[in-house]
């Protein structure tokens, strides 16, 4: 048998001058069950309505929305409430350094200056005085504050699926103060800058930097790398490893074999060989077998090294933007360097990871594998007169 539907009507009244609405709504308590909680809702001033037929419309449009279920038990939560109770626990799904970003945007940024605003209430105007309040106080690049906002943002997404908010999302239209400071630039390595380095690194290293510059893997990819990826013609990219958590790739897009040149290949032959030739297990570990952290490598063997040459360095990503302008710049095109890479946005390889280098760099160098040859062949000629 079907439950019937019990409707409001709603208590009118008028105080201090203005019309509010009285009735009732469902409140999950903290053990999860739901009660309901009388409420009030001011829907206009007495010297705009002045007469009880004049406030009418908008009292029944308001009940309307109320029995018509666009109220839910987390509709009446406060914006700190729903965040903390339903959305957090949400983003419990996606990765766990996605997770980890946007949980920290929230502590750092967003929970304190929300107050008691409940969902519902909170509009544009809102979002863009957060905003501009977090960038007045805090020295923050005009991107950090577009991550701030799109984090802001997901919550009324998820709110209007869940049934606690209602309308347009509030965040979407908050603008970003004009005058904050644009992001750094990125930067790439030249073929000629990777080619440098690799002459002066330890052969595990090595391996680690040349897979990065010239098959252009992400740092937990080149952290998740096994030998069972590894043919000798390609790596395929199966897993991401972020601090000790194991991921699926990125994207679908992102879970794509990457070509190996010839001249990766040899470093890693040389690299299997002295690890004892494994067929299978990490492919970068220091001894123990477990995933490598990059970061001490790179704090304790690279930075030196790179100090040492008079170079500077400038993170993994430095390594896989790299690949992206030398491919340009030797004439292959976006959709090529954005295939190689595993983006699943065109403009993505376009706009972030395709650096110009200066022309007289760029013209020292005619091919990728033809400029390496030579390096080698030099190399070889030296060893055999010693």
């Amino acid at each position: 048998m079907t439950k019937s539907v019990r409707y409001q009507d709603g208590c009118l009244y008028a105080d201090h001058a203005a019309w509010y609405v009285r009735y009732r709504v469902q409140v999950r308590q903290e053990d999860g069950s739901i009660k309901f909680k009388q409420r009030a809702k001011m829907l206009g001033r007495v010297e705009s309505y002045p007469r009880e037929s004049d406030i009418m419309p908008l009292k029944v449009e308001f009940m309307h929305r109320v029995n018509t279920g666009k109220f839910t038990p987390e509709s009446s939560m406060n914006l700190k409430e729903f965040v903390e109770n339903i959305y957090l626990p949400y983003i419990d799904e996606l990765r766990a350094s996605t997770r980890k970003g946007y949980r920290e945007i929230w502590k750092n940024h967003i929970s304190d200056r929300v107050g008691q605003i409940r969902l519902r209430e909170f509009r544009t105007v809102d979002a863009s005085r957060m905003l501009k309040a977090i960038a007045e106080e805090h020295d923050l690049s005009k991107t950090t504050l577009q991550h701030i906002k799109s984090v802001l943002s997901g919550v009324f997404s998820h709110a209007k699926n869940e049934g606690a908010f209602d309308g347009v999302n509030p965040v979407q239209d908050a603008r970003i103060p004009r005058n904050m400071r644009e992001a750094r630039e990125t930067f790439a390595y030249s073929l000629t800058q990777i080619r440098s380095l690799l002459d002066v690194l330890p052969l595990l290293p090595k391996a680690v930097i040349a897979t990065a510059a010239f098959a252009g893997l992400r740092e937990g990819e080149l952290r998740g790398l096994e030998w069972t990826d590894y043919t000798g013609n390609s790596l395929s990219v199966t897993r991401s490893v972020w601090k000790s958590v194991v991921n699926g790739p990125k994207t679908r897009a992102s879970a794509q074999s990457v070509p190996v040149i010839r001249q990766l290949a040899e470093i890693l032959e040389t690299y299997r060989l002295s690890m004892g030739s494994p067929l299978k297990g990490v492919l970068f570990h220091s001894g123990g077998g477990e995933h490598m952290d990059l970061y001490n490598l790179s704090r304790q063997i690279i930075r030196p090294a790179m100090k040492a040459i008079r170079l500077e360095w400038y993170g993994w990503h430095a390594c896989r933007r790299g690949i992206a302008s030398n491919l340009f710049e030797l004439g292959a095109n976006e959709k090529v360097v954005q295939r190689i890479l595993r983006h699943a946005k065109p403009h993505v390889t376009k706009e972030r990871y395709i650096k110009a280098f200066d022309p007289a760099v760029l013209a020292a160098m005619k091919t990728l594998e033809t400029t390496l040859d030579d390096f080698h062949k030099c190399s070889a000629t030296v060893q055999q007169v010693n």
